[in-house]
């Protein structure tokens, strides 16, 4: 599945499933499916040689996102610095869809400090980046666990065309005009 119909983007937004397997054959959304199977997807990403994760499957913590956000960064601490009191990390942040077996990367950066820190968003325009450094075998491994679980790539090209119909979509990230990445990846808080 490379692109989507307007009827799909319609059900997508009112947050039903579109695909052609389970869980995403489903004629409603099934939150406890949706979440093992991606589940699986995220421990299999946990064990690319040199990554960390951070998943994120609460919708930070508040209302309702149409992804799950998965940090990864290097483990040996090659892609972290010390700056005063906060830890930054360097990473590629991964939205794995729950409405499509669709996914999407881009470089991220997250602080931390003793009274918590800060995380950055993936946006339109920096989908398919890769942090500074030499990241290839950790996108190379991400990439063959997503595929190996159906999940297909998509490219910032498409997600940048406008959305081909009119319609409120839920989320906080975003106004009119949508594009596509706003139908697809959306955060309603």
């Amino acid at each position: 599945m490379s692109t989507f119909t307007n009827e799909e983007l319609k059900r997508i937004i009112k947050g039903n499933p579109v695909g052609e397997f389970h869980p995403y054959n489903l004629e409603e959304y099934d939150h406890e499916a949706v979440n093992d199977y991606i589940a699986s997807v995220v421990g299999s990403i946990s064990a690319i040689k040199n990554l960390a994760i951070e998943a994120n499957f609460d919708s930070y913590g508040s209302g309702y996102a149409s992804y799950v956000d998965v940090f990864c960064y290097k483990k040996d601490g090659s892609s972290s610095e010390q700056k005063d009191y906060e830890l930054w990390i360097d990473g590629i942040r991964v939205y794995i869809n729950r409405l499509a077996p669709v996914a999407i990367f881009g470089e991220s950066e997250i602080t931390k400090h003793r009274n918590g820190g800060s995380s950055d968003f993936i946006s339109n325009h920096s989908v398919g980046s890769l942090p500074p450094g030499d990241w290839e075998d950790e996108i190379s491994g991400i990439k063959r666990v997503l595929e190996k679980f159906h999940f297909t790539i998509l490219d910032k090209t498409y997600l940048n065309e406008p959305l081909p119909f009119q319609t409120k979509i839920p989320t906080i990230l975003a106004d009119p005009p949508y594009k596509l990445f706003d139908a697809l990846f959306y955060w309603e808080d």
